[in-house]
C-alpha cells in the first residue's frame, strides 16, 4: 500500500511539473525586434517596450489574469504614457504573445483619452490581432503589426 501511495504521488509531482515548465519557451531578441523595424522605417524614432513573462504556463495564466483585473498596470501605464507623447512610434513586443496582447488591449482600452493620434507597432500577436485593431481603431490609434523576427 505504502509502495501505491509512493509510485501515485510521484505521478502526480512529475505531471504538475509537467505543467509548469513550457517546452515551446524561446526568448526574444529586442536587437532583431529594433533591426526590424529600422529596416521597414528607417528615418521614424521609436521606443521599445517589452514584456517579459514567466516561465511556464501556469505563470503565464496568472501574468494575463492580473493584468485583465488590472492587478499588474506597470506594463499598461508603460505604453499608455509612450503613446500619449506621439511623436514616435511605440513598438510593443514581448516573450508571449498573448501577454502582450492582452497588456496593449488593456492600455488601449484604458488610455482612449490620452493615446488618441498616436502610432503603434506590434510584434507577433497574431491570434488578436481583429481584437487589437478594432481596440485601437476605437482609441484613435494607428496600429501595424510585423512579424516576430526570430
Amino acid at each position: 500500500m505504502k509502495y501505491s501511495h509512493f509510485i501515485l504521488t510521484g505521478i502526480l509531482v512529475s505531471a504538475l511539473s509537467a505543467c509548469m515548465t513550457d517546452a515551446h519557451h524561446y526568448t526574444q531578441n529586442a536587437q532583431k525586434i529594433i533591426s526590424a523595424v529600422n529596416t521597414k522605417y528607417p528615418a521614424v524614432a521609436n521606443t521599445l517596450i517589452f514584456i517579459d513573462a514567466p516561465e511556464g504556463t501556469i505563470a503565464r495564466y496568472f501574468d494575463n489574469s492580473a493584468v485583465e483585473d488590472n492587478v499588474d498596470t506597470g506594463k499598461v501605464a508603460a505604453i499608455i504614457s509612450s503613446l500619449a507623447v506621439k511623436t514616435n512610434t511605440v513598438v510593443v513586443a514581448g516573450e508571449d504573445e498573448k501577454l502582450t496582447a492582452t497588456t496593449l488591449a488593456k492600455a488601449l482600452s484604458t488610455g482612449k483619452d490620452k493615446i488618441n493620434g498616436s502610432k503603434a507597432i506590434v510584434i507577433g500577436a497574431k491570434d488578436s490581432q481583429k481584437t487589437l485593431a478594432d481596440l485601437a481603431t476605437a482609441s484613435g490609434v494607428a496600429l501595424e503589426f510585423i512579424d516576430n523576427p526570430i
